[in-house]
């Protein structure tokens, strides 16, 4: 496991040991101590998206993975860029979801497809930017409620609703995919909104 923290090789040190994500929360803490948080992971050039580090990285042994490239940033700057990101896109995403419904539910479903891969690409990259503010944080995602269900509760619903949009698009069920853009999609990227605010006063808080 050859690590490399913004193109500079990662000095080991004896205390690092275990598994490869013990080495990796040894990587962020060295950069939390310097105001930095890990921004990208890639194994041999592939890029690890935020939420499948514990996955990827957990149970195995460092000599188990190759060169390990890891992107920072200032956390402040990471942290208010990406909020400022998600709190100009998520107003328009309820819109998308009852546009798109309307697509699935008019003449020519058929024409909604791509819109919709688009859109679940683009509401996964919102996921995968939320779980990156709170880990630059530091923050538990499940210490956060929004409106008394956790954050990761609501994640794993919405993971579940596109997972019935992705199935329903298999079998061409466009009635079944309109309904769950209408009355399931559509309530959740409104909630995302809350996600953000408390996001948002996690990181005032930080700075106060």
């Amino acid at each position: 496991m050859d690590v490399r923290v913004d193109s500079q090789a990662h000095p080991s040190r004896p205390q690092d040991e275990g598994d490869a994500l013990a080495v990796l929360a040894q990587v962020s803490e060295a950069l939390r101590a310097r105001g930095r948080a890990i921004m990208s992971v890639k194994i041999d050039g592939e890029a690890v998206s935020a939420d499948r580090l514990a996955d990827v990285f957990g149970g195995k042994q460092p000599d188990d993975l190759g060169l390990v490239e890891v992107e920072s940033e200032d956390i402040q700057a990471l942290v208010q860029s990406s909020l400022n990101d998600l709190e100009s896109l998520l107003p328009e995403l309820p819109g998308v979801c009852h546009q798109l419904a309307g697509e699935f539910q008019g003449e020519t479903p058929e024409a909604g497809f791509e819109p919709f891969h688009r859109f679940a690409l683009i509401w996964q990259t919102i996921k995968e930017r939320e779980i990156m503010v709170a880990n630059a944080l530091n923050v538990d995602l499940a210490s956060l409620d929004v409106g008394a269900v956790s954050i990761p509760t609501m994640h794993r619903e919405l993971n579940q609703f596109l997972d019935e949009c992705a199935e329903a698009l298999k079998t061409g069920d466009c009635v079944v995919l309109g309904d769950l853009l209408e009355y399931e999609l559509a309530p959740r990227a409104e909630a995302e909104m809350g996600i953000v605010a408390a996001l948002r006063e996690r990181a005032r808080a930080e700075r106060a």
